[in-house]
Protein backbone atom coordinates (compact mmCIF):
# COMPACT_ATOMS: atom_id res chain seq x y z
CA UNK A 1 0.00 0.00 0.00
CA UNK A 2 1.54 3.26 -0.85
CA UNK A 3 0.76 7.15 -0.29
CA UNK A 4 1.73 10.35 -1.34
CA UNK A 5 1.14 14.22 -0.95
CA UNK A 6 -0.05 16.00 -4.21
CA UNK A 7 -1.73 19.16 -5.07
CA UNK A 8 -4.58 20.31 -7.53
CA UNK A 9 -3.26 24.05 -7.45
CA UNK A 10 -4.39 24.36 -3.51
CA UNK A 11 -3.35 22.84 -0.77
CA UNK A 12 -1.22 19.68 -0.41
CA UNK A 13 -3.54 16.24 0.26
CA UNK A 14 -2.87 12.88 1.13
CA UNK A 15 -3.14 10.41 -1.50
CA UNK A 16 -3.55 6.48 -1.68
CA UNK A 17 -2.61 4.26 -4.74
CA UNK A 18 -5.20 2.78 -6.77
CA UNK A 19 -3.33 1.00 -9.46
CA UNK A 20 -1.52 3.25 -11.28
CA UNK A 21 -3.46 6.37 -10.01
CA UNK A 22 -3.76 8.77 -6.92
CA UNK A 23 -7.15 8.49 -5.03
CA UNK A 24 -7.75 11.45 -2.25
CA UNK A 25 -7.80 9.67 0.65
CA UNK A 26 -9.84 11.68 2.55
CA UNK A 27 -12.92 12.10 0.12
CA UNK A 28 -12.24 7.89 -1.13
CA UNK A 29 -12.42 7.52 3.17
CA UNK A 30 -15.99 9.41 3.09
CA UNK A 31 -16.73 7.63 0.08
CA UNK A 32 -16.84 4.32 2.23
CA UNK A 33 -18.91 5.77 4.86
CA UNK A 34 -22.26 4.74 3.07
CA UNK A 35 -24.50 5.26 6.00
CA UNK A 36 -24.12 8.77 6.32
CA UNK A 37 -25.32 11.71 4.21
CA UNK A 38 -22.28 13.46 2.08
CA UNK A 39 -22.16 16.18 3.99
CA UNK A 40 -21.77 14.41 7.42
CA UNK A 41 -19.55 11.61 5.37
CA UNK A 42 -17.00 14.74 4.58
CA UNK A 43 -17.14 16.33 8.06
CA UNK A 44 -16.11 13.02 9.63
CA UNK A 45 -13.42 11.47 7.18
CA UNK A 46 -11.83 15.09 7.66
CA UNK A 47 -11.77 14.65 11.46
CA UNK A 48 -10.05 10.76 11.05
CA UNK A 49 -8.45 10.89 8.39
CA UNK A 50 -4.83 12.99 9.22
CA UNK A 51 -3.80 16.24 6.94
CA UNK A 52 -0.16 15.04 6.08
CA UNK A 53 1.53 11.67 5.64
CA UNK A 54 3.80 12.45 8.84
CA UNK A 55 0.73 11.98 11.01
CA UNK A 56 -0.65 9.32 9.17
CA UNK A 57 2.75 7.39 9.59
CA UNK A 58 2.64 7.84 13.53
CA UNK A 59 -0.44 4.88 13.56
CA UNK A 60 0.12 2.79 10.94
CA UNK A 61 -1.95 0.27 11.86
CA UNK A 62 -4.62 3.20 11.59
CA UNK A 63 -3.82 4.30 8.11
CA UNK A 64 -4.05 0.61 6.44
CA UNK A 65 -7.54 0.68 8.06
CA UNK A 66 -8.30 4.05 6.58
CA UNK A 67 -6.64 3.24 3.11
CA UNK A 68 -8.04 0.06 3.00
CA UNK A 69 -11.73 0.97 3.48
CA UNK A 70 -11.43 3.92 1.06
CA UNK A 71 -9.44 1.58 -1.42
CA UNK A 72 -12.73 -0.92 -1.44
CA UNK A 73 -15.21 1.87 -1.94
CA UNK A 74 -13.36 2.23 -4.82
CA UNK A 75 -13.44 -1.23 -5.90
CA UNK A 76 -17.07 -1.13 -5.62
CA UNK A 77 -17.58 1.84 -7.95
CA UNK A 78 -15.64 0.44 -10.71
CA UNK A 79 -16.85 -2.93 -10.24
CA UNK A 80 -20.05 -1.20 -11.25
CA UNK A 81 -18.92 1.10 -13.51
CA UNK A 82 -20.13 4.56 -11.94
CA UNK A 83 -17.25 7.57 -11.96
CA UNK A 84 -14.85 7.55 -9.73
CA UNK A 85 -16.28 10.41 -7.53
CA UNK A 86 -17.46 11.72 -4.31
CA UNK A 87 -20.73 13.91 -4.44
CA UNK A 88 -19.76 14.57 -7.77
CA UNK A 89 -16.49 15.54 -7.15
CA UNK A 90 -13.76 13.85 -8.65
CA UNK A 91 -11.07 11.81 -6.59
CA UNK A 92 -9.07 9.97 -8.59
CA UNK A 93 -6.54 11.66 -10.56
CA UNK A 94 -3.57 10.46 -13.45
CA UNK A 95 -0.31 11.32 -11.44
CA UNK A 96 0.32 13.89 -14.77
CA UNK A 97 -2.32 15.71 -14.05
CA UNK A 98 -1.75 16.53 -10.33
CA UNK A 99 1.38 18.11 -8.95
CA UNK A 100 3.09 15.63 -6.80
CA UNK A 101 4.64 16.61 -4.14
CA UNK A 102 7.44 15.21 -1.58
CA UNK A 103 5.53 12.93 0.56
CA UNK A 104 7.11 14.62 3.89
CA UNK A 105 8.19 18.17 4.07
CA UNK A 106 9.70 19.92 7.21
CA UNK A 107 11.81 16.36 8.66
CA UNK A 108 15.21 15.88 8.93
CA UNK A 109 17.30 14.12 6.75
CA UNK A 110 19.50 11.43 8.49
CA UNK A 111 21.91 10.11 5.65
CA UNK A 112 24.34 7.42 6.16
CA UNK A 113 28.07 7.08 4.31
CA UNK A 114 29.20 4.02 2.95
CA UNK A 115 26.63 1.42 3.52
CA UNK A 116 27.39 -0.99 0.55
CA UNK A 117 30.29 -2.96 0.24
CA UNK A 118 30.77 -2.50 -3.57
CA UNK A 119 29.90 1.44 -3.04
CA UNK A 120 32.42 1.72 -0.21
CA UNK A 121 35.29 -0.08 -1.92
CA UNK A 122 34.81 2.49 -5.46
CA UNK A 123 35.00 5.63 -2.67
CA UNK A 124 37.92 3.89 -1.02
CA UNK A 125 39.70 2.90 -3.94
CA UNK A 126 40.56 -0.24 -1.50
CA UNK A 127 39.82 -3.72 -1.94
CA UNK A 128 36.48 -4.82 -0.98
CA UNK A 129 36.53 -6.01 2.37
CA UNK A 130 34.41 -6.92 5.66
CA UNK A 131 33.12 -3.46 5.77
CA UNK A 132 31.59 -3.62 8.90
CA UNK A 133 34.63 -3.77 11.10
CA UNK A 134 36.57 -1.50 8.80
CA UNK A 135 33.47 1.07 8.43
CA UNK A 136 31.58 1.97 11.67
CA UNK A 137 28.10 3.59 11.39
CA UNK A 138 28.55 7.04 9.78
CA UNK A 139 25.81 9.83 9.45
CA UNK A 140 25.42 13.26 8.27
CA UNK A 141 22.39 15.29 7.92
CA UNK A 142 20.60 17.45 5.40
CA UNK A 143 18.61 20.20 5.70
CA UNK A 144 14.62 20.05 4.99
CA UNK A 145 15.25 22.69 2.51
CA UNK A 146 17.21 20.05 0.48
CA UNK A 147 14.24 18.06 -0.13
CA UNK A 148 13.07 18.27 -3.62
CA UNK A 149 9.92 16.62 -5.87
CA UNK A 150 10.18 13.73 -7.58
CA UNK A 151 9.79 15.76 -10.96
CA UNK A 152 10.87 18.83 -9.95
CA UNK A 153 13.78 20.25 -11.37
CA UNK A 154 17.09 20.92 -9.64
CA UNK A 155 18.45 24.18 -10.41
CA UNK A 156 22.14 24.43 -10.23
CA UNK A 157 24.51 27.05 -10.46
CA UNK A 158 26.49 27.05 -14.26
CA UNK A 159 29.78 27.03 -12.05
CA UNK A 160 28.65 23.52 -10.82
CA UNK A 161 31.09 21.52 -12.28
CA UNK A 162 30.99 17.89 -10.27
CA UNK A 163 27.70 17.25 -9.44
CA UNK A 164 26.68 14.02 -8.53
CA UNK A 165 23.81 11.70 -7.72
CA UNK A 166 23.25 8.52 -5.12
CA UNK A 167 19.92 7.30 -5.13
CA UNK A 168 19.01 5.18 -2.16
CA UNK A 169 16.28 3.71 -0.11
CA UNK A 170 14.60 6.11 2.42
CA UNK A 171 13.60 4.86 5.38
CA UNK A 172 10.81 7.10 6.84
CA UNK A 173 10.06 6.65 10.64
CA UNK A 174 6.63 6.17 11.94
CA UNK A 175 6.12 6.34 15.21
CA UNK A 176 8.93 8.01 16.81
CA UNK A 177 11.28 7.23 19.52
CA UNK A 178 14.91 7.69 21.58
CA UNK A 179 17.30 4.97 22.57
CA UNK A 180 14.76 2.18 20.72
CA UNK A 181 16.10 -1.58 21.22
CA UNK A 182 17.51 -3.20 17.76
CA UNK A 183 14.75 -5.63 18.12
CA UNK A 184 12.30 -2.82 18.30
CA UNK A 185 13.15 -1.00 15.48
CA UNK A 186 11.44 -2.21 12.75
CA UNK A 187 7.79 -0.78 14.43
CA UNK A 188 8.92 2.59 14.45
CA UNK A 189 9.49 2.09 10.60
CA UNK A 190 6.71 3.78 8.91
CA UNK A 191 7.43 3.43 5.22
CA UNK A 192 10.09 3.27 2.35
CA UNK A 193 10.22 6.01 -0.36
CA UNK A 194 13.01 7.11 -2.96
CA UNK A 195 15.91 9.63 -1.85
CA UNK A 196 18.46 10.99 -3.87
CA UNK A 197 21.39 12.25 -1.89
CA UNK A 198 22.88 14.76 -4.24
CA UNK A 199 26.96 16.09 -3.93
CA UNK A 200 28.45 19.38 -5.18
CA UNK A 201 32.14 17.14 -5.29
CA UNK A 202 33.95 20.34 -6.75
CA UNK A 203 32.82 21.57 -2.63
CA UNK A 204 34.80 18.33 -1.47
CA UNK A 205 37.35 20.94 0.18
CA UNK A 206 39.51 17.98 1.89
CA UNK A 207 41.77 19.50 4.66
CA UNK A 208 45.73 18.69 4.20
CA UNK A 209 45.37 15.49 6.34
CA UNK A 210 42.19 14.58 4.21
CA UNK A 211 40.59 13.48 7.34
CA UNK A 212 37.48 16.46 7.08
CA UNK A 213 35.02 17.33 4.63
CA UNK A 214 32.59 19.65 4.31
CA UNK A 215 29.81 17.96 4.13
CA UNK A 216 27.16 20.29 4.40
CA UNK A 217 28.70 22.66 1.86
CA UNK A 218 28.79 19.40 -0.66
CA UNK A 219 25.87 17.83 0.70
CA UNK A 220 22.71 20.66 1.60
CA UNK A 221 22.19 23.14 -1.01
CA UNK A 222 18.56 23.43 -1.46
CA UNK A 223 16.97 20.65 -3.62
CA UNK A 224 19.81 18.12 -3.32
CA UNK A 225 17.25 15.69 -1.92
CA UNK A 226 14.67 14.25 -4.51
CA UNK A 227 12.33 12.66 -2.64
CA UNK A 228 9.37 10.37 -3.53
CA UNK A 229 7.26 10.24 -5.23
CA UNK A 230 5.24 7.45 -3.12
CA UNK A 231 5.56 5.81 0.32
CA UNK A 232 5.14 2.11 0.73
CA UNK A 233 3.69 1.40 4.13
CA UNK A 234 5.79 -0.80 6.61
CA UNK A 235 2.90 -3.68 6.04
CA UNK A 236 3.32 -7.57 6.63
CA UNK A 237 5.29 -8.85 3.97
CA UNK A 238 7.46 -5.91 2.93
CA UNK A 239 11.05 -6.57 3.16
CA UNK A 240 13.29 -3.50 2.58
CA UNK A 241 16.34 -5.96 2.17
CA UNK A 242 14.71 -7.43 -0.87
CA UNK A 243 13.94 -4.38 -3.02
CA UNK A 244 15.47 -3.21 -6.55
CA UNK A 245 17.01 -0.24 -7.03
CA UNK A 246 17.63 1.74 -10.23
CA UNK A 247 19.37 4.71 -11.28
CA UNK A 248 19.54 6.05 -15.05
CA UNK A 249 21.19 9.45 -16.96
CA UNK A 250 20.13 10.68 -20.02
CA UNK A 251 18.73 6.70 -20.54
CA UNK A 252 22.40 4.75 -19.48
CA UNK A 253 21.89 2.85 -17.05
CA UNK A 254 24.35 3.72 -14.17
CA UNK A 255 23.21 2.05 -10.77
CA UNK A 256 21.33 -1.31 -10.47
CA UNK A 257 21.91 -3.06 -7.12
CA UNK A 258 20.21 -5.12 -4.25
CA UNK A 259 19.15 -3.09 -0.83
CA UNK A 260 20.37 -6.75 0.17
CA UNK A 261 23.86 -5.05 -0.25
CA UNK A 262 23.56 -2.73 2.74
CA UNK A 263 26.32 -3.42 5.20
CA UNK A 264 24.19 -2.02 7.99
CA UNK A 265 20.69 -3.14 7.70
CA UNK A 266 18.11 -0.96 8.70
CA UNK A 267 17.22 -2.07 11.84
CA UNK A 268 20.78 -1.57 13.07
CA UNK A 269 20.47 2.20 11.32
CA UNK A 270 17.21 3.20 13.30
CA UNK A 271 18.62 2.27 16.53
CA UNK A 272 22.01 3.61 16.29
CA UNK A 273 20.69 7.00 15.16
CA UNK A 274 17.99 7.11 17.81
CA UNK A 275 20.77 6.48 20.61
CA UNK A 276 21.86 10.05 19.24
CA UNK A 277 18.61 12.15 18.61
CA UNK A 278 14.88 11.71 19.12
CA UNK A 279 13.49 10.12 15.92
CA UNK A 280 9.81 11.68 14.61
CA UNK A 281 7.20 10.46 12.73
CA UNK A 282 8.07 11.46 9.20
CA UNK A 283 11.74 11.61 9.62
CA UNK A 284 14.09 10.31 6.75
CA UNK A 285 16.81 8.07 6.98
CA UNK A 286 18.75 7.15 3.38
CA UNK A 287 20.11 3.95 3.87
CA UNK A 288 23.32 4.66 1.46
CA UNK A 289 23.87 4.47 -2.11
CA UNK A 290 24.60 1.73 -3.79
CA UNK A 291 27.56 1.76 -6.25
CA UNK A 292 27.52 3.51 -9.15
CA UNK A 293 27.31 7.32 -8.78
CA UNK A 294 28.82 9.73 -11.43
CA UNK A 295 32.55 10.11 -9.13
CA UNK A 296 32.96 6.74 -10.41
CA UNK A 297 31.66 6.90 -13.87
CA UNK A 298 34.03 9.69 -14.04
CA UNK A 299 30.37 11.46 -15.76
CA UNK A 300 29.32 14.35 -13.50
CA UNK A 301 25.57 15.77 -14.28
CA UNK A 302 25.33 18.84 -16.43
CA UNK A 303 22.49 20.93 -17.04
CA UNK A 304 19.78 19.45 -19.21
CA UNK A 305 20.62 15.97 -17.80
CA UNK A 306 17.63 13.36 -17.08
CA UNK A 307 17.76 11.29 -13.95
CA UNK A 308 15.23 9.13 -13.49
CA UNK A 309 15.28 6.56 -10.05
CA UNK A 310 13.47 3.38 -9.35
CA UNK A 311 13.00 1.57 -6.44
CA UNK A 312 10.55 -1.65 -7.29
CA UNK A 313 7.67 -1.85 -5.54
CA UNK A 314 7.56 1.58 -4.63
CA UNK A 315 8.16 3.93 -7.96
CA UNK A 316 10.15 6.17 -10.08
CA UNK A 317 11.11 10.00 -9.75
CA UNK A 318 12.14 11.60 -12.68
CA UNK A 319 13.54 15.30 -12.59
CA UNK A 320 16.22 17.55 -14.85
CA UNK A 321 19.12 19.29 -13.45
CA UNK A 322 18.68 23.35 -14.39
CA UNK A 323 21.13 26.18 -14.96
CA UNK A 324 20.56 28.90 -12.65
CA UNK A 325 21.72 32.02 -10.99
CA UNK A 326 21.44 33.03 -7.56
CA UNK A 327 19.00 35.22 -6.66
CA UNK A 328 18.56 37.24 -3.43
CA UNK A 329 15.68 35.85 -2.10
CA UNK A 330 13.00 37.32 0.74
CA UNK A 331 11.18 34.98 2.60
Amino acid sequence: MRICTFSLGGDPRVGVLFGDRIADLTLSFALSLTDMDPLEALETAEEIVAPSCEELLDDIETTEGIAESALSALKILRRKKQPLAFDGMPIVFDPESVEVLPPVSEVTLFCMARNYVAHAAEMAKSKIAEFKDELPLFCFIKPPTSINGPYDPVIVPRSMKKLDYELELGVVIGQGGRNIPVEKAMDHVGGYTLINDMSDRGNLRLSGDNRFIDWFEMKGPDGFAPTGPYILLNGKGVDPHKLRIKLWVNGELRQNASTGDMVWKVDEQVAYLSTIATLRPGDIIATGSPAGNAASWGKFLRPGDVIEGEISKIGRQKYEIQAGRPVYTIL
